[in-house]
């Protein structure tokens, strides 16, 4: 474990004033709301455009942008839940891509973000701190690690 870098990480996070929450299976992910950049229908997704393990393509700002499924414990699934009824275009920069979800709401009220216990300090988890939700508790990542994390699935389904 590198612990210097962990509390670097958290500090930066901790500098985000406004988050977005991202519900999957009931679970809440915030993300920073400045790499959301549109929030698009289920109905946008063009099924006919794919790459491996993404569920179709969002046409936006003269690009196509892949979308992918995750569950609550962000596994890839091939195909969405029912109850998925929006799909954030997330853009850090580096990484573009869609990701349904069940719900997406704008924190009004900057969270309190927790470092992550020992226990759940793990190099490649895309969680980089915890959140208290009113009675819930949420966990914090970033565009650049869901992408990380959807890059290593699809480095594994090839492997």
């Amino acid at each position: 474990m590198n612990r210097p870098s962990q509390v670097t990480a958290l500090a930066d996070l901790q500098a985000i004033r406004a988050f977005a929450v991202l519900t999957l299976d009931g679970r809440k992910w915030l993300l920073p709301q400045a790499e959301i950049q549109a929030l698009e229908s289920l109905l946008d997704i063009d099924r006919e455009v794919r790459i491996p393990r993404s569920i179709g393509a969002v046409g936006f700002a003269g690009e196509w942008w892949p979308v992918y499924c995750l569950s609550g414990e962000l596994r890839i699934l091939s195909d969405p839940p029912d109850n998925r009824r929006a799909c954030p275009l997330l853009d850090n920069g580096a990484d573009r891509f869609g990701l349904i979800c069940d719900q997406v709401e704008a924190l009004t009220v900057t969270p309190r973000l927790l470092a992550l216990p020992a226990c759940m300090t793990l190099p490649d988890s895309p969680i980089q701190a915890l959140a208290l939700l009113n009675d819930e508790l949420g966990c914090v990542t970033t565009t650049e690690r869901l992408a990380a994390l959807i890059a290593a699935a699809l480095e594994n389904a090839d492997g």
